[in-house]
């Protein structure tokens, strides 16, 4: 399976149906994970990916250039989760200030983090994160995980850019304080 989202794109646009495998297998757990934390619903989660993917098999001859695949991707499962959540009448209003129903583990593969004072650092950093807002923890995940630009963000969302740098802030602002108070 190739890693390259863009070229994979490229090779579906020709007709490739391993490229559509391909780019579904290597996205589809970040879809999915996106997805749930926008509906908290798993079957609705699944379904819109699988939607998302069936209409660009259906769509392959006409689907244009797309310079960041997965920002693509992000983007049509916003918009594919919120058409749904709003035609079935279970739309609730996004609060920024909510608080997401999971925890964020990073990774142990990371060599630094086999020392015990690594580990304590991971966990203050696990407790820090999830004390930050639905919204927060949202933006935070895209910039910094997913190295989405404040443009991206913006059409995924539809928040405005100065918004979506405000959340930045405060996000990083709360990720400091909560850090050095449990120091």
């Amino acid at each position: 399976m190739e890693g390259n989202n863009e070229i994979l794109w490229e090779k579906l646009r020709g007709g490739s149906q391993k490229a559509i495998e391909d780019l579904y297998r290597l996205n589809y757990q970040i879809l999915f994970s996106y997805a749930f934390k926008i509906s908290g619903d798993k079957e609705l989660s699944k379904d819109c990916i699988q939607e998302i993917f069936l209409r660009l098999w259906e769509k392959k001859n006409q689907l244009n250039e797309v310079s960041r695949v997965r920002s693509y991707l992000l983007q049509s499962v916003w918009h594919s989760i919120i058409k749904k959540l709003k035609k079935n009448n279970h739309f609730i209003p996004y609060d920024e200030n909510d608080t997401y129903d999971m925890e964020v583990v990073f990774s142990y593969e990371t060599p630094i983090l086999h020392d015990q004072p690594a580990r304590d650092q991971e966990i203050l950093l696990n407790s820090a994160f999830n004390r930050l807002t639905r919204r927060e923890r949202e933006i935070i995940f895209m910039v910094y995980y997913e190295g989405l630009t404040i443009e991206e963000i913006q059409q995924i969302t539809g928040l405005k850019y100065q918004s979506i740098k405000n959340l930045i802030y405060r996000a990083m602002f709360s990720l400091r304080a909560n850090l050095h108070k449990k120091k």
